[in-house]
């Protein structure tokens, strides 16, 4: 299933579903377990735990969750897809979380002569042309300004020190800064594992700065920066 649908089914369990009900342990248990089967209980208690597990935890609840998950090249949908193609400037990118590695092997087709970095802490195997790097988000292995665009898509809402990443991410830019964010409001019970929710713009710009344009495409949140210009 790709992210344009589960943006639609987000849409709908935002905003048709009334919030007591999706609030409901009792509802939601019921719903987890159909489409979850004996999988469901980590999910029930992930929002009560994440604020006292370490980086290293989050990742290994991610690890033994991760046939649950859709299985699916990317969770970035088209038309921010297209947009980052478009947005991309310079000739070194680095795309942070690079998960199965789809963007960057879009990146390096669309422009073999660039240099690109994919960073992840499970790197994909390695693709002609890109570079795949064993890195968090929170403490990444790279100079000051190294990149001339670095990509952060369907991330920061599952990283607990958020501030801390943007730093990084703003560390280790040199030219253009692209984030992509899903539009969902916060409830307790989620199929996700998100620890921060974007529903409106300013969520957003107090995340990336009012500095940053900020739209709504295809049903998420799409910011790009030009933190340096010369």
């Amino acid at each position: 299933m790709n992210r344009n649908i589960t943006t639609k089914i987000n849409w709908f369990l935002d905003n048709i579903v009334p919030p007591a009900l999706r609030d409901s342990k009792f509802f939601t248990r019921i719903m987890f377990r159909i489409a979850l089967g004996r999988n469901y209980k980590p999910y029930m208690k992930f929002k009560d735990e994440v604020p006292h597990l370490s980086e290293d935890e989050i990742s290994r609840y991610y690890e033994v969750l991760a046939d649950t998950f859709m299985a699916r090249d990317t969770d970035i949908n088209a038309p921010c897809l297209e947009r980052i193609r478009k947005d991309v400037k310079g000739t070194k990118v680095l795309d942070v979380a690079t998960g199965r590695g789809y963007l960057a092997k879009l990146l390096h087709e669309d422009d073999p002569g660039r240099s690109i970095t994919g960073a992840d802490v499970v790197p994909p195997k390695a693709a002609k042309g890109i570079e795949f790097v064993k890195a968090s988000i929170t403490s990444l292995p790279f100079a000051d300004g190294e990149f001339d665009t670095v990509i952060c898509a369907h991330t920061l809402e599952h990283i607990v020190d958020v501030e801390k990443a943007m730093q990084e991410l703003r560390r280790v830019c040199g030219g253009r800064l692209i984030i992509v964010l899903p539009k969902q409001r916060e409830y307790k019970y989620t199929f996700d594992l998100h620890v921060h929710f974007f529903p409106y713009k300013y969520n957003v710009e107090q995340l990336v700065g009012t500095k940053a344009k900020v739209e709504k495409l295809g049903g998420d949140w799409y910011s790009v920066e030009d933190l340096r210009t010369d």
